[in-house]
C-alpha cells in the first residue's frame, strides 16, 4: 500500500469575515484533510485575556466538504474538531505555541472522511477532478493575534478500493422548556451522534438545553432509553482521555493574586473552552460496526429531549455510507 501526503492549498493569508474560494480536492481515494492555521501573537501577557487558540477555533464558523454539491462534512471548526477527536481519535496538534509577542504559532486540525486515518476500506472513493471541493467561512480575527494564514494538506490512499466513507453534517433546531424531538436521517447506519448543549456550554448553572435524552426508532426506545445529558457529557471526556492534542480548556489555578496572572507560562494553559457543552451518543464503541444503529426501513428516528430552556441546539449524526 502507498499513500500520498501532499499540499492541496499552499499557505495563504486568511482574510477576516470572508469565505475562501472553493478548493478542489484530490481525485484519488481520500482518507483525511489537515487544516493548518498559522498566526502571529499579539502581547500574550495577561492570562485573563489571552486566548489565541480558542479565538482561532471560534473564527472558523463554517467548513464544508462537498461532492457534486452534496455535503459530506459540514459544520463549524469547533464542532468538527470535537467529533473527529471523540470518534476517529484524530486530535488537533500544534507545531509552536510560544508565549512571546509577534511569535508565530501553528495549529493543525484533522478532518477524516473514514472511520480512522489511513484505513483503505474506509475513506472517500476516487472521483473526477472538480467533483470534490472544500469551502470555508471565517469570522473576525481574534484579539490575540494580528495575522492568520491557512493551508490544506491531504492524505490520499492510492491503491485503496474503499467499501465505505463517513458523512457528518450539522443539524440544528431550538429546544424548549419541556419535551421536544430532534429528527435523524434515515437510510445509512449511524455510528454515533455528537450533541451540543447551549446551556451547559455557556453557563455554570443546571439549566440545560437537552436536559435528558432518549433515542426512539419507530416510537420504540433504542440504545439510550433515558440518559442525563451531563452524564453523557462526562462520558465524552472519558472517551478522549488525556490525548487531547492542545489540552483544550486545561487550566492551572493559583492563589498568588494579580501577580501570577502576568506569568506567561500560566497564560498558555488558559487557551480554549475546547469540548465544554458537548456529549456523544455512541453506537460503535468497539469501532467495528457491531453495534451500529441501523436506520434503513425505519419510518421515524429521533432524539427526544426534555429541556430546561428554549434555546438553539445542534447535533451531528455520524453516518456510515456504503460505496456501491
Amino acid at each position: 500500500m502507498r499513500f500520498l501526503h501532499s499540499v492541496a492549498r499552499p499557505n495563504i493569508d486568511l482574510v477576516a469575515s470572508v469565505s475562501i474560494t472553493p478548493v478542489d480536492l484530490p481525485v484519488n481515494p481520500l482518507s483525511f484533510l489537515l487544516l493548518r492555521f498559522q498566526l502571529t501573537n499579539v502581547d500574550p501577557a495577561a492570562i485573563l485575556t489571552y486566548s489565541a487558540i480558542d479565538d482561532v477555533i471560534t473564527q472558523i464558523t463554517g467548513i464544508r466538504v462537498l461532492h457534486k454539491g452534496e455535503q459530506i462534512i459540514g459544520g463549524s471548526l469547533r464542532d468538527l474538531m470535537v467529533l473527529n477527536a471523540v470518534y476517529q481519535r484524530a486530535f488537533p496538534g500544534w507545531a509552536g505555541l510560544d508565549n512571546v509577542n509577534a511569535a508565530v504559532r501553528s495549529l493543525v486540525f484533522p478532518l477524516c472522511l473514514g472511520r480512522r486515518m489511513y484505513d483503505p476500506d474506509s475513506c472517500f472513493p476516487a472521483t473526477s477532478r472538480g467533483n470534490l471541493v472544500f469551502e470555508m467561512d471565517a469570522g473576525a480575527d481574534g484579539a490575540a493575534y494580528s495575522d492568520i494564514n491557512f493551508s490544506i494538506e491531504t492524505v490520499e490512499l492510492i491503491e485503496a478500493v474503499p467499501k465505505e466513507y463517513v458523512k457528518y453534517v450539522r443539524q440544528a433546531r431550538d429546544s424548549v422548556a419541556g419535551q421536544f424531538d430532534a429528527r435523524l436521517p434515515i437510510g445509512n447506519p449511524l455510528l454515533g451522534i455528537l450533541l451540543f448543549d447551549t446551556g451547559l456550554g455557556g453557563s455554570s448553572d443546571e439549566v440545560l438545553s437537552w436536559g435528558t435524552v432518549k433515542l426512539l426508532k419507530d416510537n420504540v426506545e433504542q440504545y439510550y432509553p433515558l440518559s442525563d445529558y451531563e452524564t453523557l457529557a462526562g462520558m465524552l471526556k472519558t472517551q478522549m482521555g488525556t490525548a487531547w492534542g492542545i489540552h483544550a480548556g486545561h487550566q492551572h489555578l493559583t492563589s498568588e493574586g494579580a501577580g501570577a496572572e502576568l506569568i506567561s507560562d500560566d497564560a498558555e494553559q488558559r487557551v480554549s473552552t475546547g469540548d465544554r457543552g458537548y456529549a456523544y451518543l455512541d453506537f460503535d464503541p468497539l469501532r467495528d460496526g457491531r453495534y451500529q444503529l441501523e436506520t434503513e426501513g425505519s419510518a421515524d428516528l429521533l432524539i427526544r429531549g426534555q429541556g430546561d430552556e428554549a434555546t438553539a441546539i445542534r447535533y451531528y449524526p455520524l453516518e456510515r455510507v456504503t460505496v456501491r
